[in-house]
């Protein structure tokens, strides 16, 4: 009993100001999808266009993108399956449009949470740093088309298309009130039992002896047993692992220097289990096999490299 009410006070404290944080999160990414806001995301984005030599009508697929990428994905291979594009430039845009996903993702989904945990300094970072590796896979599909020889050959094939099905409308604030709380309630099913678990888990006399014995071999490669608790965490849902982190850091069993790493090697984890059981299955199902595998393959091969990059430039500085 003493156990399951250390660890219910640390989560508590926690979800305290995570939980709050992550509705106010998922509630701005919903208002973003209408009224003024989508009007200045369009033309935010439209240097994206620029900058791979695509069709001019891709727009709507950049700022799907940004809103939802299922939806985005689904029009691209619409464009696809038509003719409208080839599979060269449907490889660069799916890659460019890593950007505007990974704004989204990284602002409105784990960053609340990870700002109230860890503070502004830390929090700042690790945004940074996702954003950052979002955008080096942008570039990545940006090359990928200025340099084929080929670019702009698609823009003839894209002068007549429909407008996508997000409405420039005044947002309705009850109503994206009721679908953040949709999209929150899907996050904390999860968020919430992983990190009491682990937080109870943390208490339990075998948790401690694992740590004291895992510890020193652990150490040879640079990570503590608490940041393989991170990363475990962390592979159905990175959110899970953040919470784990900050329960971890107030112990006192995670180091402050240890944290970006942990994270990023949490990042990387949860990226293949991501890219295995959502992305690829998504993708199939929606570019077909041949195209689906294709771009699942290097948009989610070229991310975790990317990421693996990162970890390692995480680990020479943290020591």
């Amino acid at each position: 009993m003493n156990v399951l009410l250390l660890a219910f006070t640390d989560v508590l404290s926690m979800w305290k100001i995570a939980l709050p944080a992550m509705f106010l999160g998922c509630y701005c990414g919903v208002v973003l999808r209408s009224g003024r806001f989508f009007n200045f995301f369009s033309k935010a984005l439209r240097p994206l266009i620029s900058l791979g030599k695509l069709p001019d009508a891709l727009g709507p697929f950049f700022i799907l993108c940004l809103l939802n990428r299922y939806a985005a994905n689904a029009m691209l291979a619409e464009f696809e399956k038509n003719g409208m594009l080839s599979k060269r430039t449907v490889m660069s845009a799916y890659l460019t449009g890593s950007l505007p996903t990974g704004i989204y993702f990284t602002v409105f989904y784990f960053s609340p949470p990870l700002i109230a945990g860890f503070g502004w300094k830390m929090g700042l970072t690790f945004i940074a740093i996702n954003i950052g590796m979002s955008t080096l896979v942008t570039v990545a599909g940006i090359l990928w088309n200025r340099l084929s020889g080929f670019a702009g050959e698609d823009s003839r094939c894209l002068t007549t298309l429909s407008q996508p099905a997000v409405t420039a409308d005044p947002p309705d604030w009850l109503t994206a009130g009721k679908k953040a709380f949709r999209q929150f309630y899907d996050i904390a099913v999860v968020f919430v039992p992983i990190t009491f678990v682990f937080a109870l888990l943390l208490h339990t006399d075998f948790t401690k002896e694992l740590i004291a014995g895992l510890d020193p071999m652990l150490r040879w490669f640079h990570l503590t047993a608490a940041g393989v608790l991170v990363v475990i965490a962390g592979i159905p849902t990175i959110l899970a692992a953040i919470g784990v982190a900050e329960t971890l850091l107030r112990n006192g069993a995670l180091p402050v220097h240890d944290v970006i790493f942990v994270l990023l090697l949490t990042s990387f984890f949860h990226n293949v289990y991501d890219g295995l059981s959502r992305v690829l299955p998504a993708n199939l199902s929606v570019f077909g096999v041949r195209t689906g595998f294709a771009v699942t393959a290097t948009g989610t091969g070229l991310y975790l490299i990317i990421v693996m990059l990162s970890a390692g430039i995480a680990l020479v500085v943290k020591n």
